[in-house]
């Protein structure tokens, strides 16, 4: 790691500490300019591969599930809170101990923990997630959501 400002290898860690399980922060100084800087270490999880629909593997990408989510929340909801949402997935998956698992598994996550949150944001997601074929379909989820 090198100092954002000068450039410099020579750091050191002023301070550390853990910001939730699977993070840690750290403040660090640059022994040739002072400067001071935040970096946070995430934790590397477990290599998930994802089953697709048209029978392919791919790896697990947190940042596609995030992409999504923003896409269909259209600024309704704050990045801490997608973050959060893809972790409590990301975690889910772990557990479960399914490699390769199935995205109909990632996407049937997603679907419940935005419809909590944010029902138009359910509605977006569920209407790419379940591939709507006409209106009345689409209809059908608003009825299943109102109840």
């Amino acid at each position: 790691m090198n100092c954002p400002k000068c450039k410099s290898e020579n750091l050191c860690v002023v301070d550390s500490r853990d910001t939730d399980e699977r993070s840690v922060r750290r403040r660090r100084q640059c022994d040739s300019c002072n400067f001071r800087f935040t970096t946070y270490e995430r934790f590397e999880p477990i290599k998930l591969n994802v089953l697709k629909r048209s029978g392919g593997i791919e790896q697990f990408s947190r940042d596609k599930v995030i992409k999504g989510i923003k896409i269909a929340a259209n600024e309704g909801l704050s990045n801490e809170q997608i973050d959060e949402i893809v972790d409590e997935i990301e975690q889910k998956l772990i557990d479960a101990g399914d490699n390769p698992i199935a995205s109909r598994k990632i996407g049937n996550l997603v679907i419940a923990r935005l419809k909590k949150l944010d029902e138009v944001a359910y509605i977006r997601y569920a209407s790419v997630y379940k591939n709507f074929k006409d209106i009345d379909s689409f209809e059908q989820e608003l009825e299943k959501l109102k109840k």
